[in-house]
């Protein structure tokens, strides 16, 4: 009666400890390179808008950085793109060093878009920020004067 018991406690203890120091989360998708993603501007239709991007460079490697503009899955416009010269030194004892670009664009068309930054030599390394882009504001007709007479 004893061994049963002995093998019902250890498969109790196996269980509560099992798992003991490790982690069950999803992980965090494309933040190993890119710190973060601003878009600035009077967001509306034919304004200036600019997507201000911040990284982390501790790769022995140049890493190319590309911007675009997104509609959906649909590229809208293809925003920058820049190369970030390689860590000297770099590697996993690396401490990285900060860097930034910055990139002007407009929009035509009201809409949800997405602004996304990535590697192309690794899609996984990415950035995105969502916003909405309303209608260009109304624009009023110039009142004309009363003592102007309109020509024939």
């Amino acid at each position: 009666m004893k061994l049963p018991l002995l093998g019902c406690l250890l498969l109790v203890l196996g269980a509560l400890f099992g798992g003991c120091g490790v982690k069950y989360t999803a992980g965090s998708l494309g933040n190993e390179f890119f710190t973060s993603l601003t878009v600035t501007g009077d967001k509306r239709v034919g304004n200036k808008l600019t997507g201000f991007v911040s990284f982390r460079q501790g790769y022995a490697t140049d890493v190319g950085v590309r911007c675009e503009l997104r509609q959906g899955k649909e590229l809208v416009l293809q925003v920058g793109q820049d190369v970030v010269k390689a860590h000297p030194g770099g590697g996993a004892k690396a401490t990285p060093f900060p860097g930034s670009y910055s990139y002007d664009f407009t929009v035509d068309t009201a809409g949800h878009y997405k602004f996304e930054c990535f590697t192309p030599a690794d899609e996984d390394n990415y950035i995105i920020r969502e916003f909405d882009v309303g209608p260009a504001p109304a624009v009023s007709p110039t009142p004309i004067p009363n003592d102007v007479v309109p020509a024939d």
